[in-house]
């Protein structure tokens, strides 16, 4: 099975690598914040496992919203084979002070995507291996990787807002789905409020 570029990406890069599956690293404490000022942690059945299943995505914006002062939203255009309310699995992170969650799901065919939260970013480095788009008005990039197996489906990674020059955006849609496909989806999404993050791409 193909993995995913997860967050952990995010922290270091590696050249040259297909999209990959790492552990999302999680806090050892064990209470909330009490308001997004106060100092990040994730709720302790976070600490030993990398990620939680959830029924649906809906649920898990609800529990991310307890615990993330990130913008959360979900796409409303959708592809015919691509579905929310199946069960889902939730992967978080804090990276540079920077708190970050992934949601992945499954297609009808088992095929995976995932959507991003809190600081995006493309898997591995060489971000100029992608292209500049727009959603909705802000900029981002959109780089698509064929199947190495050579089937004709193709991986497809966007995030936004985000630029050559600053590679990391606050949203990220990522899946075995056509690049139309996820720039729609990301197009349903809210406009992104929140300032992107800058950070060095760490290669």
């Amino acid at each position: 099975m193909v993995s995913l570029p997860l967050i952990a990406a995010l922290a270091g890069c590696e050249p040259g690598t297909a999209p990959r599956e790492s552990v999302a690293q999680t806090s050892t404490s064990s209470s909330a914040p009490e308001s997004p000022g106060d100092t990040f942690v994730w709720p302790r059945e976070l600490e030993n496992s990398p990620e939680l299943s959830l029924p649906s995505a809906a649920d898990a914006v609800t529990f991310l919203s307890q615990y993330m002062d990130a913008d959360l939203a979900l796409p409303t255009s959708l592809p015919s084979d691509v579905h929310l309310d199946v069960s889902t699995s939730v992967s978080v992170a804090t990276v540079d002070g920077v708190r970050i969650a992934q949601v992945k799901f499954a297609t009808e065919h088992g095929e995976v995507w995932g959507i991003m939260y809190g600081r995006s970013g493309l898997d591995g480095c060489a971000p100029e291996h992608s292209v500049a788009v727009r959603v909705s008005g802000q900029p981002a990039r959109l780089r698509i990787t064929p199947d190495p197996d050579g089937s004709p489906r193709k991986w497809v990674e966007l995030i936004w807002p985000a630029t050559l020059r600053n590679p990391y955006g606050v949203y990220g849609l990522f899946g075995w789905l056509s690049p139309r496909a996820v720039v729609a989806m990301a197009e349903s999404m809210p406009v992104v409020t929140a300032s992107p993050v800058t950070a060095a791409a760490g290669c």
